[in-house]
């Protein structure tokens, strides 16, 4: 498994999940057939709060989804952090 950096996208509050799904969360949830529990942000031990919307850094504006805390979804869009690269689900 490798990891990658990523950063929260900007502008995503208002997108609603897909039909079928409760939250972006039952959406991740959904897709990789496991609760979320925790924190996928590695240097966090935080509580999976929310499906955040994020994308690979330096890869431009393809938008995956990531469970992480209520922190680590209010950090800036420019502040990078790592994550599992497995544990990404792609918007679709």
């Amino acid at each position: 498994m490798s990891y990658i950096k990523v950063k929260n996208k900007k502008g995503t509050a208002d997108n609603t999940p897909p039909t079928g799904y409760t939250s972006w969360l039952d959406f991740w949830e959904n897709k990789k057939s496991k609760k979320a529990t925790t924190c996928e942000v590695l240097s966090c031990n935080g509580n999976a709060d929310v499906g955040g919307h994020v994308i690979k850094s330096g890869e431009g504006g393809k938008e995956y989804i990531l469970p992480i805390c209520y922190s680590d979804n209010n950090k800036p869009d420019n502040e990078e952090y790592q994550a599992w690269e497995n544990d990404l689900v792609p918007v679709t």
